[in-house]
């Protein structure tokens, strides 16, 4: 659930969701993708410290 919420509230990862779909992958190995984004982001984040930036997220990815 959280990451169908994510994909529909969250730009970049419905940008994320919506280049994946456009590439020919299936439904279900989107949201997979989706959801292993969300837990590698959210590690880095509890291992540095840090709260979550959009800014920062669009930065690192190239997405400015």
């Amino acid at each position: 659930m959280g990451t169908m919420t994510a994909t529909r509230y969250n730009p970049e990862m419905k940008l994320f969701f919506d280049r994946l779909k456009e590439n020919g992958k299936q439904t279900t190995q989107v949201q997979i993708a989706v959801m292993r984004k969300m837990i590698i982001i959210a590690h880095s984040l509890y291992k540095n410290n840090q709260r979550y930036s959009a800014e920062v997220y669009r930065k690192a990815c190239g997405i400015l």
